[in-house]
């Protein structure tokens, strides 16, 4: 009954789950498509509002030179052509402002497929009001300087018509001063030639004194009528009015910018699209660089590796070399599933505790902690750390085996007296020594060795006999004669003796090694009695995933540097 309440509420929690799920999913979707959407719109806007602009601006330039030409022309016309352009300029605006709808320069926006029909429309009536407005305001102002010109044409008439009429009366009034002063008693008797003279002036004086003050009177009244307006400059269009006219446009794409930046995918945009080349070169470095790396060593290094003398680890230890025995009736294979070893008194045994499977009771077990104390690294890193130290005061059959992994056999080799294996510690899980005498293990750096350089393998660990090595390898361990020649994957290989000539092969083909199924190099072994070690798969460097895969292959390459 626990359990089915216990699947029950498993079922019922795993499916609960799975719907909170999608709800989250369909909603980041729907928030997703809206920005979208959102952003869309409003670039399409924004790109409809700039090319309405732009093209209006174009159109109103074109419209404000065709003005300047018509209305300049107009500079020394009569009033009856400016009145009748002016007629025309006026019924061509109240035909536009008749056109005009609510604007669409509002916020918020109309729909696009509105602003891509009207918008360009609207734009360029807002500017053909404007230009026509300004040649309107000109015309005005021209009539009323040339009404202006004539009106103080006719003041300037009247003004010397007074100025010729009070001219005669002074005449008549110095010639009458004139006659007085000549008869003065004449021209107060009634009846004498002076005394009409004199009257005939008075009648002349009072008539110009009648014409004068009419001329006046004109002249008065016609400079009330005149006005002081000026005729003005050449015509010129108000650029800033006619952007003016484009104002609501421009406002109109302020706002959008402004909802555009305030939407989360335009405010990605640009800075992605800034470093969208450079992440392009990046990626297109990483693709094609490791094509360039490998080609150079595949062509250029490999080959010339290859035409290098081999390398004799024997001739550079100054030692003769010793061959190992070979197994019987010409088999390979050395290693078992597990192996029984004799343990005789005055030796001792350090295997690895995962491989130790059974022992008599009487040997004696204490714990080692480093395979060698002059080679602490090497111990550290091969593993061989917290050994079983075993000895026998008489002798003992110890049975080896990998009891943590099916895949994994074990190997005896022996090296007699005399004899050197260079050896990566990594297969070893244990040995076999005289008690009392330390473990000869040496090493040698190889730094000026191409082969060692594009190998990676600068140091070579050299193991020296008397000694028994207890030896792992997945599949099995093969020891086999370099004869005149053998070629191994390096990943396989876990040692050789030292009287074999030591090289590199380029790999076969280059496809292969191309896309990482293939070593760039393998190991060369010649010599006739030389021999070989190696596992039969190898399994380092194969761990999934690319994680994975990247750092057991940097530590990988860290180890075969030195030698383990």
């Amino acid at each position: 009954m626990r359990q089915l309440l216990t699947a029950i509420l498993r079922f019922l929690l795993r499916h609960a789950l799975q719907f909170a799920l999608f709800i989250v999913i369909l909603l980041a979707g729907r928030l997703l498509l809206a920005e979208w959407r959102a952003y869309s719109a409003g670039s399409e806007a924004m790109a409809t509002l700039r090319q309405a602009s732009s093209n209006a601006g174009n159109h109103g330039a074109g419209l404000a030179d065709a003005a300047t030409v018509r209305v300049n022309a107009l500079q020394q016309a009569s009033l009856t052509a400016i009145a009748a352009r002016m007629a025309q300029v006026q019924a061509q605006l109240t035909a536009l402002r008749a056109q005009q709808q609510p604007s669409l320069f509002t916020i918020p926006l109309p729909d696009t497929n509105t602003l891509a029909m009207h918008a360009q429309d609207e734009a360029a009536r807002r500017v053909e009001i404007e230009v026509l407005v300004q040649e309107a305001r000109y015309l005005t102002s021209l009539q009323a300087a040339i009404s202006g010109e004539d009106a103080r044409h006719t003041l300037a008439r009247l003004h010397a018509e007074h100025v010729s009429a009070y001219a005669a009366l002074q005449h008549k009034l110095r010639q009458r001063r004139q006659l007085e002063a000549q008869h003065p008693v004449a021209t107060r008797l009634p009846g004498s030639d002076a005394y009409a003279q004199l009257s005939q002036l008075e009648v002349e004086s009072q008539h110009l004194r009648d014409i004068n003050l009419q001329a006046y009177r004109a002249w008065v009244a016609q400079r009330a009528r005149t006005s002081n307006a000026t005729r003005p400059a050449s015509f010129a269009i108000d650029n800033t009015a006619l952007a003016g006219a484009l104002a609501p446009v421009q406002a109109a794409i302020a706002a959008g910018e402004g909802q555009l930046a305030r939407n989360w995918i335009a405010r990605w945009r640009a800075p992605v699209l800034d470093v969208a080349p450079t992440a392009a070169l990046l990626v297109l470095s990483a693709i094609l660089l490791p094509v360039a790396i490998k080609a150079f060593f595949y062509f250029v290094l490999a080959p010339l590796a290859s035409r290098l003398p081999p390398l004799s680890i024997a001739r550079e230890l100054q030692m003769a070399g010793s061959s190992l025995p070979l197994p019987p009736h010409g088999e390979s294979r050395i290693s078992a599933v597990s192996q029984a070893l004799q343990l005789n008194p005055g030796q001792q045994m350090l295997i690895h505790p995962a491989y130790l499977q059974s022992s008599p009771v009487s040997t004696h077990k204490r714990t080692q902690w480093l395979l060698d104390w002059r080679f602490p690294f090497t111990s550290l890193a091969a593993g061989m750390v917290a050994l079983t130290h075993l000895y026998s005061d008489e002798p003992a059959s110890v049975t080896v085996s990998a009891s943590d992994d099916p895949l994994l056999e074990v190997a005896i080799v022996h090296l007699p007296a005399g004899s050197a294996l260079v050896f990566q510690p990594r297969g070893l899980v244990g040995l076999i020594c005289d008690t009392g005498q330390p473990l000869a293990m040496s090493c040698h750096w190889r730094l000026g060795s191409l082969h060692a350089w594009l190998t990676l393998q600068l140091r070579f660990i050299v193991f020296r006999g008397p000694v028994t090595l207890i030896v792992r390898g997945c599949r099995g361990v093969r020891l086999e004669r370099a004869g005149q020649g053998r070629s191994i994957s390096q990943s396989a290989t876990l040692g050789f003796t030292t009287d074999v000539l030591y090289s590199t092969l380029r790999s076969e083909t280059f496809i292969p090694y191309l896309r990482g199924q293939q070593a760039l190099l393998n190991d060369r072994f010649d010599g006739d009695n030389g021999v070989y070690l190696y596992e039969e798969t190898p399994r380092h460097g194969k761990q999934p995933g690319t994680v994975g895969k990247w750092f057991e292959g940097f530590t990988d390459a860290i180890l075969k540097v030195f030698g383990i």
